[in-house]
Protein backbone atom coordinates (compact mmCIF):
# COMPACT_ATOMS: atom_id res chain seq x y z
CA UNK A 1 0.00 0.00 0.00
CA UNK A 2 1.31 3.37 -1.06
CA UNK A 3 1.97 5.53 2.01
CA UNK A 4 0.34 9.49 1.27
CA UNK A 5 2.22 11.10 3.48
CA UNK A 6 6.33 11.60 3.33
CA UNK A 7 7.54 11.19 6.77
CA UNK A 8 10.75 13.28 5.60
CA UNK A 9 8.76 16.65 5.12
CA UNK A 10 5.27 15.91 6.57
CA UNK A 11 4.09 17.03 3.10
CA UNK A 12 0.57 15.53 2.09
CA UNK A 13 0.25 14.10 -1.74
CA UNK A 14 -1.20 15.80 -4.59
CA UNK A 15 -4.06 12.40 -4.74
CA UNK A 16 -5.13 12.98 -1.15
CA UNK A 17 -5.51 16.93 -1.59
CA UNK A 18 -7.59 16.53 -4.72
CA UNK A 19 -9.83 14.32 -2.53
CA UNK A 20 -10.55 16.40 0.07
CA UNK A 21 -11.04 19.71 -2.33
CA UNK A 22 -13.01 17.81 -3.94
CA UNK A 23 -14.87 16.73 -0.90
CA UNK A 24 -14.74 20.16 0.51
CA UNK A 25 -17.82 21.27 -1.88
CA UNK A 26 -20.12 19.36 -0.44
CA UNK A 27 -19.50 19.46 2.88
CA UNK A 28 -19.65 22.95 2.52
CA UNK A 29 -23.27 22.77 0.55
CA UNK A 30 -24.39 20.54 3.81
CA UNK A 31 -23.27 23.25 6.49
CA UNK A 32 -25.05 25.79 4.40
CA UNK A 33 -28.19 23.77 4.52
CA UNK A 34 -27.54 23.10 8.48
CA UNK A 35 -27.32 26.20 8.60
CA UNK A 36 -30.27 27.27 6.92
CA UNK A 37 -32.41 25.08 8.88
CA UNK A 38 -31.01 25.75 12.20
CA UNK A 39 -32.03 29.50 11.26
CA UNK A 40 -35.74 28.32 9.99
CA UNK A 41 -36.36 26.26 13.18
CA UNK A 42 -35.15 29.15 14.99
CA UNK A 43 -37.62 31.57 13.64
CA UNK A 44 -40.40 29.11 13.47
CA UNK A 45 -39.46 28.13 17.57
CA UNK A 46 -39.62 32.15 18.20
CA UNK A 47 -42.89 32.42 16.20
CA UNK A 48 -45.13 30.05 17.73
CA UNK A 49 -43.43 30.96 21.27
CA UNK A 50 -45.12 34.16 20.45
CA UNK A 51 -48.03 33.24 18.95
CA UNK A 52 -49.22 30.88 21.73
CA UNK A 53 -47.76 33.27 24.65
CA UNK A 54 -50.23 36.25 22.85
CA UNK A 55 -52.76 33.33 22.53
CA UNK A 56 -52.07 32.33 26.43
CA UNK A 57 -53.05 36.24 27.51
CA UNK A 58 -55.98 36.60 24.75
CA UNK A 59 -57.95 34.12 26.71
CA UNK A 60 -56.10 30.61 26.46
CA UNK A 61 -57.43 27.33 24.98
CA UNK A 62 -60.04 29.73 22.64
CA UNK A 63 -57.46 31.78 20.80
CA UNK A 64 -58.79 30.24 17.75
CA UNK A 65 -58.66 27.19 15.43
CA UNK A 66 -55.18 26.83 15.03
CA UNK A 67 -54.20 27.15 18.55
CA UNK A 68 -57.20 24.13 19.38
CA UNK A 69 -56.12 21.97 16.91
CA UNK A 70 -52.53 21.96 17.43
CA UNK A 71 -53.46 20.88 21.52
CA UNK A 72 -53.82 24.47 22.46
CA UNK A 73 -51.70 27.69 23.03
CA UNK A 74 -49.50 25.01 25.47
CA UNK A 75 -48.64 22.92 22.75
CA UNK A 76 -47.39 26.18 20.75
CA UNK A 77 -45.21 26.55 23.25
CA UNK A 78 -44.19 23.17 23.83
CA UNK A 79 -43.80 22.78 19.84
CA UNK A 80 -41.67 25.64 19.97
CA UNK A 81 -39.32 25.30 22.80
CA UNK A 82 -39.02 21.59 20.80
CA UNK A 83 -38.08 23.70 17.85
CA UNK A 84 -35.70 25.89 19.25
CA UNK A 85 -33.73 22.60 20.42
CA UNK A 86 -33.41 20.89 17.68
CA UNK A 87 -32.24 24.79 16.00
CA UNK A 88 -29.53 24.53 18.50
CA UNK A 89 -28.72 21.37 17.56
CA UNK A 90 -27.98 21.80 14.12
CA UNK A 91 -25.44 24.21 15.00
CA UNK A 92 -22.88 21.76 15.98
CA UNK A 93 -22.58 19.71 12.55
CA UNK A 94 -23.04 22.91 11.26
CA UNK A 95 -19.92 23.87 12.55
CA UNK A 96 -18.19 21.20 12.02
CA UNK A 97 -18.54 21.16 8.33
CA UNK A 98 -17.58 24.24 7.91
CA UNK A 99 -14.61 24.04 9.64
CA UNK A 100 -13.89 20.95 7.72
CA UNK A 101 -14.36 22.72 4.49
CA UNK A 102 -12.21 25.59 5.52
CA UNK A 103 -9.20 23.07 6.66
CA UNK A 104 -9.29 21.78 3.66
CA UNK A 105 -8.79 25.31 1.97
CA UNK A 106 -5.80 25.62 3.99
CA UNK A 107 -4.74 22.13 3.44
CA UNK A 108 -4.54 23.19 -0.43
CA UNK A 109 -2.44 26.17 0.21
CA UNK A 110 0.00 24.71 2.96
CA UNK A 111 -0.38 20.67 2.20
CA UNK A 112 1.26 19.55 5.37
CA UNK A 113 0.47 16.29 7.33
CA UNK A 114 -0.51 19.12 9.98
CA UNK A 115 -3.00 20.83 7.80
CA UNK A 116 -4.58 17.21 7.22
CA UNK A 117 -4.93 16.07 10.84
CA UNK A 118 -6.46 19.54 11.38
CA UNK A 119 -9.08 18.82 8.77
CA UNK A 120 -9.61 15.00 10.10
CA UNK A 121 -10.19 16.18 13.72
CA UNK A 122 -13.37 18.31 12.43
CA UNK A 123 -14.73 15.84 10.60
CA UNK A 124 -13.98 12.80 13.25
CA UNK A 125 -16.12 15.13 16.01
CA UNK A 126 -19.12 15.71 13.28
CA UNK A 127 -19.32 12.05 12.93
CA UNK A 128 -19.08 11.11 16.83
CA UNK A 129 -21.87 13.76 16.84
CA UNK A 130 -23.86 12.11 14.28
CA UNK A 131 -23.31 8.68 15.85
CA UNK A 132 -24.42 9.79 19.38
CA UNK A 133 -27.07 11.50 18.39
CA UNK A 134 -28.63 8.53 16.62
CA UNK A 135 -27.50 6.60 19.72
CA UNK A 136 -29.86 8.86 21.67
CA UNK A 137 -32.80 8.74 19.16
CA UNK A 138 -32.55 5.15 18.22
CA UNK A 139 -32.99 5.25 22.58
CA UNK A 140 -35.92 7.42 22.32
CA UNK A 141 -38.17 4.98 20.16
CA UNK A 142 -39.35 3.11 22.61
CA UNK A 143 -41.19 6.18 24.42
CA UNK A 144 -41.95 7.63 21.47
CA UNK A 145 -43.67 4.82 20.10
CA UNK A 146 -45.43 4.28 23.94
CA UNK A 147 -46.43 7.38 23.95
CA UNK A 148 -48.21 7.38 20.55
CA UNK A 149 -50.00 4.07 21.61
CA UNK A 150 -51.13 6.00 25.52
CA UNK A 151 -52.28 9.11 23.23
CA UNK A 152 -54.31 6.62 20.80
CA UNK A 153 -56.13 4.88 23.32
CA UNK A 154 -56.87 7.85 25.22
CA UNK A 155 -57.94 9.44 21.94
CA UNK A 156 -60.42 6.43 21.23
CA UNK A 157 -61.86 6.64 24.72
CA UNK A 158 -62.58 10.17 24.53
CA UNK A 159 -64.96 9.61 21.02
Amino acid sequence: MESYLSSASGDVSAAIIDQLARTRGWTMFVSVMLWLGAGFLLLAGIGLLVIGMIGNAAGGENFDEMSNSMGGTIGMVAIGVFYLVFAVLYIFPALKLSKFSSRCSELKNAQTETMLVAALNEMRAFWKFLGISLIVLISLYPFVIAGAVVVGVFSAEAM
